[in-house]
């Protein structure tokens, strides 16, 4: 395959998502990075790591997981976006990400009885929560209890209020400048852990059928759009194939192609008749959070067959093929489909130009993903560049915007 061929894939072609017009469809995927502060407020070097991938882009940035509502879940040194001064953080991000040309998704998330349980002992919790009061492991479930901390299932009081907490930090993104804003369901998180028959055992309306237990996804996206929000504006991230958090995947008693595939084709539904989600992000099998498999035993071809909107797919993209030939003939198969990328997005700050032009990639330092300084953060250079040996530069510990 010659090295012009991905410059010449769709992946450097526009396309359109919901009202935001993309120069091309490359996308900076969410991670998990804590470089917010310990009382989890957005920080400069947040900033500038936003900026640096935004700079002559063009494309869509997806945010880091961004707590909703720390009473159900978080992990220490996260963004949070439920108050004005978190708001106001965040606003000098994302209009740094405007004026750089590019654009903004910001995903909305929480971790339910994935919340790690020192950090929510420090914060003066004393519960964690799920679909069903069903630990993550027999060592979460020890840790818990020697530190005082139970887990319990969702009230309907819990979940109405954990709706309205969502709808209240949608609504803080969009006014932020937010151009869309993303419902992760994925990774074994708090509303994915809803639609795992393992997971949740509920008896009520959310638990049960593979239509119940999908219930509370569609209830996040009523009541954003009740509250204002365009659903054009609205996405959601899945990953049904992952086994991260003790999820089980294909193993699951339901495979994922029942579960997900009644959530797809109910958004698919909506979108025929005029009511379409902006995108479906999708993580490939090849990639389960933390890890990667790049034997991909799956075929997943089913998700674009019942989806027929906009779809970004990730997963291992820049690692499978050193050619990217698995890159070019994913983003070549249709007219609808992105492509993310998360590590390599962080090693790489220019990555774009770098795929325009094939040059090298740096390779990620996963070490370093989960620090809260600039080290493996803003220390990496844009091609041509040397990588800055400022020790004192890659200790800085961000200091908060708001």
């Amino acid at each position: 395959m010659s090295s012009s061929s991905i410059a010449d894939s769709n992946l450097f072609k526009p396309i359109k998502i919901g009202n935001v017009e993309l120069k091309n469809r490359l996308v900076l995927s969410p991670t998990t990075r804590l470089r917010a502060t310990a009382d989890m407020i957005p920080t400069d070097i947040m900033k500038q790591f936003y900026s640096d991938r935004s700079k002559n882009n063009g494309g869509l940035l997806i945010t880091e997981a961004t707590i909703f509502d720390k009473k159900y879940g978080f992990f220490p040194n996260a963004p949070c976006l439920y108050n004005d001064r978190q708001f106001k953080a965040w606003k000098q991000i994302i209009d740094e990400i405007h004026k750089n040309g590019s654009f903004v998704s910001v995903q909305l998330a929480v971790f339910g009885r994935g919340a790690m349980i020192p950090v929510v002992k420090a914060a003066g919790f004393d519960t964690i929560y799920g679909p069903s009061a069903i630990p993550m492991s027999e060592e979460a479930d020890k840790e818990a209890k020697e530190a005082g901390i139970t887990l319990k299932a969702l009230s309907i009081e819990q979940i109405e209020d954990l709706k309205k907490s969502f709808v209240k930090s949608a609504n803080y993104a969009i006014d932020a400048g937010a151009d869309l804003v993303e419902i992760h369901a994925a990774n074994g998180y708090l509303i994915n852990q809803f639609l795992e028959p393992e997971i949740n055992q509920r008896t009520d309306k959310y638990g049960g059928s593979i239509e119940n237990r999908a219930r509370i996804v569609f209830e996040l996206v009523d009541s954003a759009v009740e509250s204002g929000i365009p659903i054009t504006k609205i996405a959601v991230r899945i990953s049904p194939y992952s086994t991260y958090q003790n999820t089980k995947g294909a193993d699951s008693e339901v495979h994922p192609i029942a579960s997900y595939g009644y959530l797809l084709s109910e958004f698919e539904r909506l979108r025929k008749n005029g009511k379409s989600l902006a995108y479906i992000a999708f993580i490939e099998p090849t990639m389960n959070a933390g890890t990667e498999n790049l034997e991909n035993v799956h075929n997943t071809s089913w998700v674009n067959e019942i989806w027929k909107g906009p779809l970004i797919r990730g997963g291992s993209y820049l690692s499978n093929t050193p050619d990217h030939s698995s890159l070019i003939n994913t983003v070549n198969s249709d007219d609808r489909t992105l492509i993310g990328v998360a590590r390599y997005y962080t090693s790489n700050p220019d990555l774009l130009n770098r795929l325009r032009n094939s040059y090298k990639l740096t390779k990620y330092d996963r070490p370093s993903f989960y620090r809260n300084d600039n080290y493996g953060y803003n220390t990496w250079p844009v091609y041509g560049e040397s990588k800055t040996d400022d020790e004192e530069f890659a200790k800085i510990v961000g200091t908060p915007l708001a």
